[in-house]
This record gives C-alpha cells, sequence and structure tokens, in this order.
C-alpha cells in the first residue's frame, strides 16, 4: 500500500500552535457544532485551520492556545470538533 494511507511519522508530522487572534478569526467560519447540530456538523475544526493557515492536511496537527466557541451554543470547539461551516 502506498504511504499515503497511513498517519506520518513523528518526523514528518508539523505541530502548529494556533494563537488567539487566528482561532477568533476561524470563529467566523463556524455557523454551527456537533454540541447543538449533530445531524449538519459534518467537518472537523481542523479543516478551518488548514485553510486558514495554509497547512498541509495530511501532516498537520493543531494546538490551540484556548478553544474556539461556537457561535450557537457557546459549546467549547477543540480541533478535532465537528462543526457546520458558515
Amino acid at each position: 500500500m502506498p504511504r499515503d494511507f497511513f498517519d506520518p511519522t513523528p518526523e514528518e508530522l508539523v505541530i502548529v500552535l494556533v494563537e488567539d487572534e487566528i482561532i477568533r478569526n476561524a470563529e467566523g467560519f463556524i455557523k454551527s457544532c456537533e454540541q447543538c447540530n449533530p445531524d449538519d456538523a459534518e467537518w472537523p475544526f481542523n479543516v478551518v485551520l488548514d485553510r486558514m493557515t495554509g497547512s498541509n492536511p495530511s501532516v498537520t496537527d493543531y494546538i490551540l492556545e484556548s478553544p474556539a466557541r461556537c457561535p450557537g451554543c457557546l459549546h467549547e470547539i477543540f480541533e478535532k470538533t465537528l462543526i457546520e461551516p458558515a
């Protein structure tokens, strides 16, 4: 099988610290979250972060300086929380 189907090795993995300013900007792309809208929340929040940071999604993991907040229910949103994009 090609290497593309496996997780990256520790040497290939890129860890990105996401600062509060980027998190607050990313919140503008959230319509709802898995907590308040489980039927339509299908994208992990890290997809938004990939687009905002320009990072390669296949090798990037994120550490948030603080959690994002859902605009609908104010629930905390972390890297893997499912969202419905705005």
